[in-house]
């Protein structure tokens, strides 16, 4: 890991752990034992840090997801610890860091926003069409449009929790669990929903560990 990759990892942990707007270049030199004209030789400002490190993040995660594919027996069980590895990313993040990207950062926003949403729909197209070929999904239905609303179900995920709409009688885990395993299920063949009934026991057990 060279300084700036050291920099970007640093500075993104301090953002996810205590916000964007509370963490000062300062803060960061501090945290990393460093002089703040270290980070001024590697990053314009905070804004250049911030874009930079979350675009890294992100190729980070997509190689992540990409093993994760790689090492698993069946499509099934790919979606399964790809939820289980993006919530274990989120519960890492606070919610400031997301408030402060949308009312201080809108550009930054919209250009990630863009790109993972541009990546995670060709990622997600491809694991669907893995899966239609194992014979997991239904071969007749138009993969574009599964994948779509795919994305479209990980908006309202995401925007339910940043809103704070879910219930407080519903854990985090639980409200994904319910939207989008019926989906899942709608797509799948006999055999992909025998495959989803093996993991439901595992399903079913994160659900407990609210």
């Amino acid at each position: 890991m060279n300084v700036r990759e050291r920099i970007m990892m640093g500075a993104m942990e301090l953002f996810a752990r205590d916000g964007i707007r509370s963490v000062t270049m300062d803060a960061i030199a501090t945290e990393l034992d460093i002089s703040k004209r270290t980070i001024y030789e590697n990053f314009k400002d905070k804004t250049e840090l911030l874009r930079e490190g979350i675009i890294a993040g992100g190729e980070v995660h997509g190689k992540t997801l990409n093993e994760i594919v790689n090492n698993s027996p069946n499509v099934i069980d790919a979606l399964y610890r790809i939820g289980k590895e993006n919530h274990q990313v989120m519960q890492k993040i606070n919610p400031r860091f997301f408030s402060d990207l949308k009312k201080h950062y809108p550009e930054i926003l919209a250009l990630v926003t863009r790109d993972y949403t541009a990546k995670s729909r060709k990622f997600m197209l491809k694991l669907f069409r893995q899966g239609a070929e194992e014979g997991v999904f239904e071969k007749n239905i138009n993969m574009d449009i599964v994948a779509s609303v795919w994305m479209q179900l990980v908006d309202l995920a995401q925007n339910t929790q940043e809103n704070d709409v879910i219930s407080d009688s519903w854990s985090v885990k639980e409200w994904h669990f319910h939207l989008f395993m019926p989906y899942l299920r709608g797509i799948s063949t006999d055999k992909g929903r025998k495959l989803i009934d093996q993991y439901l026991e595992s399903f079913e057990g994160v659900l407990k560990n609210k």
